[in-house]
């Protein structure tokens, strides 16, 4: 494995493992926090960030990207994942790929 913290685990080819933090699982059941929020703080300890505009996955599913600033990857998640799995308290794998131009041009109005 490449980096590995308690609630993720980064692996050789890019892939990252996550699950919500116990503490935040139970602000999330209170309301207290959304579930995106806990995402977006749970992928902020290996510098992963959301890019970019949601968009459709499917007829059913909406998702967003994610960036990856230290291996430079990419990923696609599924919005039901976050409340399906990840609120659940099981592991998620995120699959990286290498950005091409389009997600480029996202990458650098990111950053901009």
């Amino acid at each position: 494995m490449k980096r590995v913290h308690e609630n993720i685990k980064e692996f050789q080819n890019g892939n990252l493992s996550i699950r919500f933090p116990v503490e935040y699982r139970e602000k999330l059941k209170s309301g207290v926090v959304s579930a995106i929020e806990v995402l977006s703080w749970t992928l902020d300890e290996l510098d992963c960030y959301f890019i970019g505009d949601e968009f459709c996955i499917s007829n059913y599913a909406m998702g967003a990207m994610i960036y990856n600033c230290y291996s430079d990857l990419v990923y696609i998640i599924n919005f039901n994942d976050i409340e399906e799995t990840l609120a659940a308290g099981r592991w998620l794998r995120l699959y990286a790929r290498i950005p091409d131009a389009n997600d480029r041009e996202i990458i650098n109005e990111w950053r901009a």
